[in-house]
């Protein structure tokens, strides 16, 4: 450690609690308040995860900017209460990858179970759980007594802190510091011994609950060496000292738990009786001078009606405002909720009226709860922190109502712009400006839901809010920002720079399912010029096959399959892998139409039935065309005639601006979220960025999921089970699958098993032949593919096409499944390890999910068998505990699980 002074500057959330770390004295600590000019090289968060975070985000991305501007090291820490609060760990930890993107500054510090040498004065849950078993005699412990404790004294959190902003290489890492365990069974024993050489009596109750939080021994045994840091304060010494001075120090005690209840449970309170006890203060020295004098009776009359009139006026201005805050801020709300139905329609200007109605109504709301607050803060402080709550939350719902009208109208800049010969918009910065409003709206619905859960806000709205299909369904709502976020860094690919792009639309019919969605039935060409479009043709596969005079020699299972020699063009979309794919698509095109594609995206028929879905159907030739009825003529024929009508029909609305802005978006995200378009770039750049994106359609190996991320024992692997259909038979939806996939663990491997039930739900007639399918499956680098069956048949080894695609074995498995039975394919392989498995270790699964499947359908349904005598200690998602292991059913889009086993005894 170094000689010198090492100052640093610290920020809470609990002020009480910086209070506590700032009293410990150490030679070379000296610590000072944050302040934007605070001249200090290290920079302290404390984030008291018990206490209000309203705010607190902001509060982080101002202190990041200030400490990246000016090159001091930061570190934030969690402090967590009694549980570990997952949920709000994985947020602080998401919300500071994001910030620390390019160059992180932060380290992150999770810290559980703090305790100072003198409990008198408590501020941490673990000091107030020993000081009211002290003061009560008796300590309420679990009914296994298996609740697990962590105590770390401050002393040496700060030692590990120093280690953590001194040594090289920790900027943004995580670290978990802990002390040794023990059970609350233990923690009694020692305090029932301790009393009992006093002379106390102590009583153990197990009548609490169990908890089953997660194991912190092994993150903690990370932190530890990874720091060369170990706590050395003995725990015990601070019980015994604690438990000895019981007696002459029980009043202390006493009060010193009290007013931790009073401010952290009533922190209103707390404040006004600190004012009270002033006030009374004052009064007493005014009594103690003022002379006495002899009053006449009607002077204390006059006094007592004066009195009488002054306490009905208060009376009456306290009710006046009590109701001009009820009304007020019920207004605030209605104006608010209509304010975002009116975005909904798209009719910004008067939603912009109805939002700054709700804002004047919200401030005159809250100015007048502040001169009613003191009185509920004293008789109700729930009903007090419910109203404060209130507030927060129309802050950030009208913040983020303002920030949609901003996006709608910026969005509709640009859309407007399409097919203008000179719109006068800079793409660049429009798109950019878009981004960062969505951003903004991200992170203030992320506060939002945060306020929703827990019945944090008054009864009235919450029960308000269930009824909201947008608050109900706000998970959907962030996961759809989170795609039109992708999105927009995609328009300047389309829109912006001064050459022409030539752009190729490939609109797939999932009816014959392939290795990017669907069989190619149509593809688009466009040329736009800044946004204008200079020409518009459209062509089926066919089409293209005979402007090429020389044939493209097709796959060996392709030629196998299909009969033909030559790969035709609606057969180009074999590969799964989208980048592979649109190459060969850019090369065909190229080569028949002279036309060298900038951009490539492709769609299923899916984009189609959800616009015809948002337009509750549409009528073409004198026929009403609804979802349905598109879905139901689909499959008759490839290419087909309709699916060629629709698309023309919605293009050119798309280009006379005739849309909804709106729809258009929504349609988009949901097709995004569910894996259903893919976009490819020939420029290397967009390429690059947006290879790791579900949109990029590319089939890589992905690294662990973000919360085992920091474990070095963490295995990650990453499969996909693709399905092409090769019959000339559009089976469509009336072929149902049903997906299961399993895992287990050698030392020295993974094994995987691939189970697919197929189900007929519609007989097919007439036909004398089988199902000619292809089973692409994506295994981990040197995977060996073990038996391969169809109904218990064996598929011959000989017929299995291997080869190594970015890192990952790609094996092509030729099968044939019989019409009008239930079908079963098995497929299994083994995964070698680059070491040895040794418990404990982390485990993560990336599941690619195949565009063109129906989606929450035909979802992988996921089974993790543990090794002998392991238990899962975390998952990264809620999964169903099974004999065998835990069972977790993929979304419909390519995600990752996660999970980690430690030793039954842990």
């Amino acid at each position: 450690m170094p000689s010198v002074q090492a100052k640093i500057a610290i920020w809470s959330n609990n002020s009480y609690l910086k209070s506590h770390i700032e009293e410990v004295n150490l030679d070379n600590l000296s610590f000072s308040d944050y302040t934007n000019s605070c001249s200090c090289p290290f920079v302290l968060v404390l984030i008291d995860l018990s206490q209000d975070l309203n705010n607190i985000s902001q509060k982080i991305i101002n202190v990041y900017e200030h400490c990246s501007i000016k090159g001091k090291k930061l570190c934030l820490a969690l402090f967590q209460w009694d549980t570990i609060d997952t949920e709000k760990n994985l947020y602080f930890s998401q919300l500071l990858q994001q910030l620390g993107s390019t160059t992180p500054i932060h380290r992150l510090v999770y810290v559980k179970d703090i305790i100072s040498e003198n409990i008198i004065s408590p501020e941490t849950w673990l000091e107030k759980y020993i000081l009211e078993s002290l003061l009560e005699g008796k300590i309420h412990i679990s009914s296994k007594g298996e609740n697990k404790i962590y105590p770390l004294t401050v002393k040496d959190f700060l030692a590990g802190l120093q280690k953590i902003f001194f040594l090289s290489g920790t900027a943004g890492k995580e670290f978990w510091m802990v002390g040794d365990s023990l059970t609350d069974l233990d923690l009694a024993y020692l305090l029932k011994k301790y009393l009992e050489d006093t002379n106390e009596s102590f009583e153990i109750e197990a009548t609490e609950a169990n908890r089953s939080n997660i194991d912190l021994n092994s993150l903690g045994n990370s932190t530890r060496a990874l720091l060369n840091w170990e706590p050395k304060d003995d725990f015990s010494w601070i019980l015994k000292n604690s438990a000895h001075r019981i007696g002459e120090d029980r009043t202390q005690m006493a009060i010193g738990l009290r007013r931790l209840e009073t401010q952290t449970k009533q922190p209103r309170l707390y404040k006004l009786l600190k004012i009270k006890n002033y006030l009374i203060q004052i009064v007493s020295h005014i009594k103690r001078k003022k002379i006495k004098t002899k009053e006449v009776e009607s002077t204390k009359g006059l006094i007592k009606r004066t009195s009488e009139i002054v306490f009905a006026c208060l009376a009456f201005i306290y009710l006046f405002f009590t109701a001009v805050y009820i009304i007020v801020t019920a207004l605030a709300l209605v104006n608010l909720e209509e304010s975002l139905n009116l975005i909904r329609s798209g009719e910004i200007k008067q939603s912009v009226k109805y939002l700054s109605t709700s804002q004047f109504y919200s401030k005159t709301g809250e100015f007048s709860y502040d001169l009613i607050s003191p009185v509920f803060s004293f008789l109700a402080p729930d009903f007090q922190e419910k109203n404060h709550n209130m507030f927060v939350f129309l802050t950030y719902s009208q913040s983020s109502v303002q920030n949609l009208q901003q996006t709608y109208l910026l969005a509709e800049n640009i859309y407007q712009s399409i097919g203008v010969k000179e719109s006068g918009l800079n793409i660049h910065d429009a798109a950019l400006a878009l981004r960062s409003n969505l951003s903004q709206v991200y992170e203030n619905i992320n506060q939002i839901r945060l306020l929703t859960q827990g019945r944090k806000l008054p009864k009235v709205l919450d029960e308000k809010l269930s009824q909201s299909a947008e608050y109900k369904n706000i998970s959907l709502v962030e996961q759809q920002i989170t795609q039109l976020l992708k999105a927009t860094e995609l328009i300047p690919a389309f829109l912006a720079g001064d050459e022409i792009k030539n752009i190729l639309l490939v609109f797939q019919n999932s009816s014959e399912i392939r290795g990017t969605g669907g069989v190619v039935d149509y593809l688009l060409a466009l040329v736009l010029d800044k946004g204008r479009l200079v020409s518009r043709n459209i062509y089926t596969g066919s089409e293209i096959d005979s402007l090429i005079h020389a044939d493209i020699t097709a796959p060996p299972l392709i030629n196998q399959l299909t009969g033909s020699e030559s790969w035709l063009t609606r057969d180009l979309n074999y590969n799964p892998d989208f980048p592979s794919t649109a190459e060969n698509f850019s090369a065909v095109i190229e080569k028949s139409l002279k036309f060298k594609p900038d951009t490539i995206v492709a769609v299923n028929e899916n984009i189609i039935s959800d616009l015809l879905i948002a337009d509750k159907g549409i009528v073409i030739n004198g026929q009403n065309i609804t979802s349905d009825e598109f879905q139901r003529q689909l499959p008759l024929t490839s290419p087909n005639l309709l699916y060629r009508q629709l698309i023309d029909y919605y293009l050119d609305r798309f280009f006379n601006h005739n849309i909804s802005l709106l729809s258009l978006g929504r349609v988009i995200a949901k097709q995004t979220i569910e894996n259903q378009l893919l976009f490819w770039s020939h420029e290397e750049n967009i390429e690059n960025m947006i290879i790791e994106q579900s949109l990029s359609g590319a089939i890589i190996p992905h690294i662990c999921s973000s919360s085992l991320s920091e474990l070095n024992d963490c295995v990650a692997e990453s499969t996909y089970l693709n399905e092409s259909n090769f019959s000339l038979v559009p089976v469509g939806h009336n072929l149902r699958r049903r997906i299961a996939h399993k895992i287990s663990f050698t030392p020295k491997s993974t094994v995987h098993e691939y189970t697919v039930d197929y189900k007929f739900i519609k007989p097919f007639e007439n036909l004398n032949r089988d199902l000619m399918e292809v089973i692409q499956i994506y295994a981990p680098e040197d995977s060996k593919l073990g038996p391969v069956t169809v109904n218990g048949e064996p598929i011959s080894p000989s017929s299995v096409l291997q080869q190594k695609d970015h890192l990952l074995e790609r094996f092509q498995i030729p099968i044939s499944l019989k019409f009008n039975v239930d079908n079963q394919l098995l497929i299994s392989f083994t995964a070698p390890l680059k070491q040895n498995l040794i418990v404990p270790f982390s485990y993560s699964i990336t599941e690619y999910h195949q565009p063109g499947l129906i989606p929450g359908g035909e979802n992988t349904e996921l089974t993790i068998v543990l090794p002998e005598n392991t238990r899962a200690s975390l998952l990264t998602a809620p999964a169903e505990s099974s004999p065998e292991g835990y069972k977790y059913v993929f979304p419909s889009k390519t995600s990752s699980f996660g999970i980690r086993m430690v030793p039954v005894e842990q």
